[in-house]
């Protein structure tokens, strides 16, 4: 074997593996898969006037559409991002996602009124006394000799291998490129392969025990996991295209991953919902960092929501941090002072003070004060003023009367420069006067 031919064989090979990995691909496969099966079926089902196999074979027919349109949802999808669709198109997979999930659910309403009817017919009184009330279709029992046996088993157990096999293969490739329309219809094929197990637990059960009755109530389960995959389906469909949050469990976790961060004070604003595999998340987060080194904890952040969101089933993910600086702690006290040598000090007690000074803080520090000679009425005032905690120097400050809202405090200082409360304003005025 020359070089050149092995670098050919190597290069097919290549090529072929490529074929079998590509979304185009394996839905190709699948479309043969569905037309093999459809033929099949169709032939052998009106040679046996058998209404499920037959029927079976042309709702393969109608999967061949489902697969075709699947490859043109992905050829859709996969189109680049442009300035009208930043984000690209990979929610139209999800239009699919909720197309199949619907079907399946129309389904399994089907089957299970097949299985439904199928039992009715082992008890006639309570047939007829249903059907009396509730119009329901004709029982279609399964016609076939022995003869014809080996080749329905042939056929039947061939489709289920098929069904199931190729299943898995749809959403394993689906799931690795993020194409949730292949994942749907993996789901939709495994759910053809359910049916046909119950086709051949009821031929199984009529040939060789006797018992044709088996296939019906096993029908009713099916038709409940039928129901089931499809309402996962319709959902998931739905909240991607409604833009539904990508789960409070996840947005749980990115809470806990933001908030052990370093420097992270709180999260006050938290969004996230899908487009396509992507996940987009839209935090404003408040730290007292500066503006220097919040790029460090913007990386940090970045770099631990992202390991999380594609270790989580996100193929990619979009993250959208805002940062603020955390509102200040406003309250506002006031001080009982009184006049000392041509001075305020803060005063022994209430009734000693002649001029009450009122303190707004922002953080722990005075921003603003505002001096008022002391009124009559104590409690009424502070209260309108909103001050809740009023400060004098005493070691044991005695209660105001009436006063349960309002808590005397002791000063830690007697000096109001050293409590911050130095105002051009008030000490002019105890100047002045």
């Amino acid at each position: 074997m020359t070089e050149i031919q092995r670098q050919y064989d190597r290069s097919f090979l290549t090529r072929l593996s490529g074929f079998f990995t590509n979304p185009f691909g394996v839905m190709s496969l699948v479309v043969l898969m569905y037309l093999v099966k459809a033929v099949l079926k169709i032939t052998v089902g009106h040679q046996i006037n058998s209404p499920m196999i037959e029927g079976d074979g042309f709702h393969n027919l109608a999967d061949i559409l489902e697969a075709l349109a699947v490859i043109v949802v992905i050829w859709v999808a996969k189109r680049p991002a442009s300035s009208a669709y930043p984000f690209g198109r990979k929610n139209v997979e999800f239009f699919t996602s909720l197309a199949i999930g619907a079907a399946l659910l129309v389904m399994s309403v089907q089957f299970a009124l097949k299985s439904a009817v199928g039992l009715l017919s082992f008890a006639p009184g309570l047939d007829q006394a249903v059907r009396a009330l509730v119009p329901l279709p004709e029982h279609q029992p399964l016609l076939m000799s022995s003869s014809t046996l080996p080749w329905v088993l042939a056929l039947t157990i061939g489709s289920i291998v098929l069904s199931l096999a190729v299943s898995r293969y749809q959403i394993a490739i689906g799931k690795r490129g993020g194409h949730a329309s292949m994942v749907a219809d993996g789901e939709e094929t495994a759910s053809d392969g359910r049916i046909e197990i119950i086709t051949l637990v009821g031929v199984v059960g009529e040939y060789l025990f006797n018992a044709p009755w088996l296939e019906y109530p096993l029908g009713l389960l099916v038709a409940f996991a039928i129901a089931h995959t499809g309402w996962g389906l319709f959902q998931s469909g739905a909240r991607v295209l409604l833009q539904h949050s990508i789960g409070k469990e996840h947005e749980e976790e990115i809470r806990k991953r933001c908030l052990a961060a370093a420097g992270v004070g709180q999260i006050s604003s938290l969004k996230t919902f899908q487009i396509g595999s992507t996940a987009v998340c839209i935090l404003t987060i408040t730290t007292e960092h500066r503006t220097g080194t919040i790029a460090q904890l913007k990386y940090g952040i970045e770099y631990h929501l992202t390991q999380y969101l594609l270790d989580n089933g996100f193929r990619d993910c979009e993250l959208n941090l805002k940062f603020e600086k955390p509102e200040p702690g406003r309250r506002r006290i006031a001080y009982a002072v009184v006049e000392k040598d041509n001075c305020f000090v803060v005063a022994p007690s209430v009734e000693l003070s002649s001029h009450i000074i009122v303190c707004d803080l922002e953080n722990g520090m005075v921003v603003r004060t505002k001096q008022e000679e002391k009124p009559a009425a104590m409690v009424a005032f502070l209260e309108n003023k909103r001050v809740r905690n009023l400060y004098v120097f005493s070691p044991a400050p005695r209660p105001l009367d009436d006063g349960e809202n309002i808590a005397v405090l002791s000063s830690t200082s007697y000096q109001v420069d050293l409590l911050g409360l130095t105002d051009t304003r008030f000490q002019s005025q105890n100047r002045n006067n």
